[in-house]
């Protein structure tokens, strides 16, 4: 566990520095990006799908496109460009790493008012740890995060374009070209209300339209006798459920900061919306992580937001306490397979 607490305690070492220093900002992300990068490629089956990667690494440089009937195009692409150059798995977690951590880092640094507060809560939040398990959503989700500056603009193409690219990587993404219309619409109660309104049928009429979907699908048949197949306790709703809550102070400057405020505030509600399916199957919460992850970007900006009844440094240190509170959780739960950390140095007593 101590390489975790060494990023957390980094991540937070952030805050003075970048408050005294401001210009030091690129500086702060390439370090903690580095060691992110390093971190997760230095692993060894850590992560519930470390082998099953593994695995198709090895059946797509022996077979080449032939290993397209398992995977998406996009990631299949990536693993027969990294065979050509070395067959070897640890090289290929060197680049997947390398892609992922910059597409978020980058992306953390082009639009947090708070890069270290959005970094603290990339690994508290779990999507750190999700990058070392669900290696082709983690990707398809930091993808996803470049559609942001076409979502605030309300350009539809270019943010479908995105979605597109990211859908190469896990077909999931797809979820995001009709919320890339609903993100941008204006919070309203007849909004939020319509919304939590399907989001009710559908959570009741779940059964029978899954039934219907896999009919027409048969491929995903198998997922109905599977263990992720099951529904979960409403404890995991209590993180979107916080988010949405601590991003109201979103919703309250929507009134003055014209057509771009909505779109993080909206992220929250519909992560919240989605992520109450698990408790009726828990593997729907795949779903939510393509709007869950601007909470990276929501979180900070409703901390530093403008309010008479609590100061942001109040609403941060709330923020800091809440998000390591849900760390400790996922490592007593063991999510992802990534508790506690395995090195390459563990070969040797690892299975």
């Amino acid at each position: 566990m101590l390489p975790y607490y060494l990023l957390i305690g980094a991540s937070l070492a952030g805050a003075p520095l970048l408050d005294r220093r401001p210009r030091y900002r690129w500086g702060y992300l390439l370090v903690m990006g580095l060691a992110c990068w390093l971190l997760a490629s230095l692993r060894y089956v850590t992560g519930f799908d470390y082998r099953f990667y593994e695995s198709a690494f090895h059946t797509i440089a022996a077979s080449g496109l032939d290993g397209a009937g398992w995977s998406e195009p996009g990631y299949l692409l990536l693993n027969l460009a990294v065979s050509l150059l070395c067959d070897d798995y640890r090289v290929f977690l060197f680049v997947f790493h390398f892609l992922l951590t910059f597409l978020v880092f980058a992306w953390i640094g082009r639009y947090s008012k708070s890069p270290w507060l959005s970094v603290y809560l990339f690994l508290t939040l779990q999507y750190f740890a999700l990058s070392m398990n669900f290696l082709r959503q983690a990707l398809a989700a930091a993808i996803v995060l470049w559609a942001y500056p076409f979502l605030k603009s309300r350009r539809f193409l270019p943010s479908c374009g995105v979605v597109l690219l990211a859908a190469c990587f896990h077909r999931t993404a797809l979820i995001m070209l009709p919320l890339c219309f609903l993100l941008s619409l204006p919070p309203s109660r007849l909004h939020y209300g319509l919304a939590a309104l399907a989001a009710g049928t559908a959570y009741f009429l779940m059964d029978p339209l899954i039934q219907v979907a896999v009919t027409l699908v048969p491929k995903y048949q198998h997922y109905l006798t599977e263990k992720y197949w099951q529904g979960n306790s409403f404890l995991y709703v209590l993180l979107p459920l916080g988010c949405f809550l601590f991003s109201l102070p979103l919703l309250r400057r929507t009134e003055r900061a014209g057509p771009d405020a909505p779109l993080l505030a909206n992220a929250m509600f519909y992560s919240l919306l989605i992520q109450l399916f698990i408790t009726r199957h828990f593997i729907l919460e795949r779903l939510s992580i393509y709007v869950a992850i601007f909470s990276l970007l929501a979180l900070p900006e409703a901390a530093l937001a403008p309010c008479k009844r609590c100061s942001s440094k109040v609403r941060t240190g709330v923020l800091i306490v809440g998000a390591f509170a849900y760390f400790l959780f996922a490592v007593s739960q063991g999510f992802h397979g990534v508790y506690p950390y395995h090195g390459i140095w563990s070969r040797a007593i690892t299975p």
